[in-house]
């Protein structure tokens, strides 16, 4: 039992040090319609389906605030960790983008067509299901020169969009079961620092029913592997 207490909070501290360690650069940010901005690592679920034509849509209701009149340029790395339907839309900051897929991808790089710009973060069902996306903002500098080129620059904020159309609850089976193998293990508690640290969320990492993926997480599988 120590050796699995050692090992365990090893863990919590490896990934207390790694969130430390990420410096998210907060010139530009998430916010709603209302001007309320998203915190860094919020999970937002969606589940008022409209009609765009004839086709039903699900949108974020997300935009992408300067908060500071910056001139960096930008773009938006998302994972669609889930898409059990349909496909995702994102329009930003220039371009729009159409996935069918779970994978990782990236929009084009640009500046803000103003102060705040709609990203047009999208779902369109074609059935009851989930589309789940993690957004993250990333800053670059433009280069002298011709053609364009930029460089990196920092990270900005991340956020993770649930899109829920139909009556879908939580993912069956043994709670604490993160990864699916039928048992409450470390292999758990890796499973969700992984979601933590890299992002891909999956609704089975939100161990203690709050809505996000979190540190809180990590302790709820751990309460659960001692107790």
């Amino acid at each position: 039992m120590r050796k699995i207490f050692t090992l365990l909070f090893f863990c919590v501290a490896t990934l207390t040090m790694s969130l430390q360690a990420q410096e998210i650069d907060n010139s530009f940010v998430f916010m709603d319609v209302d001007g309320n901005v998203f915190p860094d690592g919020a999970t937002i679920v969606r589940n008022e389906v409209g009609l765009f034509g004839e086709n039903e849509v699900i949108n974020s209701g997300v935009y992408v605030k300067n908060m500071v009149g910056s001139t960096d340029f930008l773009k938006v790395n998302y994972v669609i960790g889930r898409i059990d339907n349909g496909s995702y839309q994102i329009c930003f900051p220039m371009n729009c983008n159409y996935q069918y897929e779970a994978g990782s991808y990236e929009t084009g790089i640009g500046q803000l067509m103003g102060e705040v710009q709609d990203i047009m973060s999208e779902w369109f069902p074609e059935e009851d299901g989930e589309c789940i996306v993690t957004l993250s903002i990333k800053l670059y500098e433009k280069q002298a020169g011709f053609p364009p080129t930029y460089e990196y620059k920092a990270d900005g904020p991340s956020i993770t969009l649930r899109f829920v159309k139909g009556d879908i609850g939580p993912e069956p089976g043994i709670p604490g079961d993160v990864n699916g193998d039928g048992e409450v293990n470390i292999a758990d508690v890796n499973a969700v620092i992984d979601m933590i640290l890299s992002q891909n969320i999956s609704p089975s990492g939100d161990v203690n029913g709050d809505g996000e993926v979190n540190i809180a997480d990590v302790n709820a599988v751990i309460d659960k592997i001692l107790n």
